[in-house]
């Protein structure tokens, strides 16, 4: 398999043919979603995907790797080294997925990269709207049967000693939905989060996932059945609002925001007024319909601002005393009961690989997103929301794997369609 950062002429012969990548692998992932998450198997899906192409890769002839997915790569080498500062199984199995899940991510990258034969960007919008679907079906269904778990194939095989922890059975027996009721709450919260484990996961994807829905629908012509993707939208709202999670709607603000900016800049004065008046009637729902004191409502019993704060300010005085390699997991922060290294994967990052392992992934995203900047048409400008709005969320939001893919995915289309000139 060879590497290069761009296809290399060969004026004394004939280039070799490289081999036609199938569109399958990444597509499965999103297209299969529902059973995927029945079977209990999503910390292991993206993961086992990721390695059927890389196997497709190292058989191709040539594969074209772009320079963010080396900057992710040294990162991926940074964080295994952080790795020697990890003492006990726990720690061990937490760093392993989160190692794997970055990885699968950078296999996804390249593997769009190079798939220009099987694979443009309609077709990961397609499989977007197809999890963006299966995320708004397990959220409306949260909220009628909150309190139900999967009892799962991968569940049943999984020995009890692992299962019995709290976050492994999260994983391999989903449940619908986090049932909070914080003291003095007058009745429980119920969040949604499948097809992930928490309500935050949910909040990430719904961020991610409607600007590519959006996308997807700029490059269709109008037909009827899309009236059904526009109903979902509106329907989405109910799962989104019950999540009460500010974040999420902080994440969306800046997403339409971002785009509404851009088509002025452009001059396109009707549409960014069209979006605005959007923008607005939606708020105004949200205000008039009490979704907006439901949402705040739950801070009066639930201080997670100023708990977040301090776990804050104690894991940035915690990375000082080991800046370079980091801590290679969380640790508890006695003070707030909460580990230190999470509540944000922008402190994850610091925290368990150091300042370095930040700045390299900082430099990944946040690169790739300036450079990706020059993209004009609406498709373009939605799919490059998606970034934009990861790195403002990546300060409060975790990512899981499939979040983190579609991000990774998002900036494969961009960074593709600059390099040979696709059009968006």
């Amino acid at each position: 398999m060879a590497l290069m950062t761009s296809p290399v002429a060969r004026p004394d012969r004939a280039a070799p043919t490289a081999a036609v990548l199938p569109a399958w692998p990444l597509l499965t992932l999103f297209y299969g979603l529902p059973l995927i998450w029945a079977a209990g198997a999503l910390q292991f899906a993206p993961t086992v995907l990721a390695l059927f192409m890389l196997v497709l890769l190292v058989l191709r002839r040539r594969v074209v790797v772009p320079g963010a997915a080396w900057i992710l790569a040294v990162f991926l080498l940074w964080a295994a080294a952080s790795s020697v500062q990890i003492d006990g199984f726990g720690s061990w199995a937490g760093f392993a997925l989160r190692w794997v899940n970055l990885f699968s991510a950078l296999i996804f990258l390249v593997y769009y990269y190079n798939a220009r034969e099987n694979l443009d960007h309609r077709r990961v919008l397609r499989a977007a709207v197809a999890a963006w679907a299966t995320l708004v079906g397990l959220g409306c269904l949260a909220l009628v049967i909150p309190e139900a778990r999967l009892t799962t194939p991968v569940g049943l095989l999984v020995p009890e000693a692992f299962t019995s922890n709290e976050l492994v059975q999260d994983f391999v027996f989903p449940p619908l939905a986090e049932v909070q009721q914080p003291w003095g709450a007058p009745e429980p919260y119920n969040r949604p989060s499948a097809p992930f484990p928490y309500t935050n996961g949910w909040g990430s994807a719904f961020v991610i996932l409607t600007p590519l829905v959006l996308a997807y629908l700029t490059t269709v012509r109008f037909r009827a059945r899309h009236l059904l993707i526009v109903a979902g939208l509106a329907v989405s709202l109910v799962p989104a609002v019950a999540t009460t999670n500010r974040g999420m709607f902080l994440g969306i603000g800046v997403a339409m925001g971002y785009v509404l900016v851009r088509w002025a800049l452009q001059g396109r004065v009707l549409p960014a007024l069209g979006g605005i008046t959007i923008v607005a009637a939606v708020a105004g729902w949200l205000v008039v319909s009490g979704s907006v004191e439901r949402i705040l409502g739950r801070q009066q019993y639930s201080d997670s601002t100023g708990d977040r704060g301090d776990l804050y300010l104690d894991t940035f005085r915690a990375t000082l005393d080991s800046p370079l390699l980091g801590y290679g997991a969380p640790l508890l922060d006695e003070s707030v009961g909460i580990h230190m290294g999470t509540q944000g994967y922008l402190w994850t990052l610091m925290f368990c690989y150091g300042f370095v392992g930040l700045g390299l992934f900082v430099a990944f995203l946040h690169g790739s997103t300036v450079l990706t900047l020059g993209v004009r048409s609406t498709t373009g400008l939605l799919v490059h929301a998606v970034p934009v709005a990861a790195c403002m969320f990546f300060a409060y939001y975790g990512l899981d794997a499939v979040q983190f893919i579609l991000i990774s995915l998002s900036l494969a289309v961009l960074l593709r369609a600059r390099r040979y000139g696709e059009a968006l």
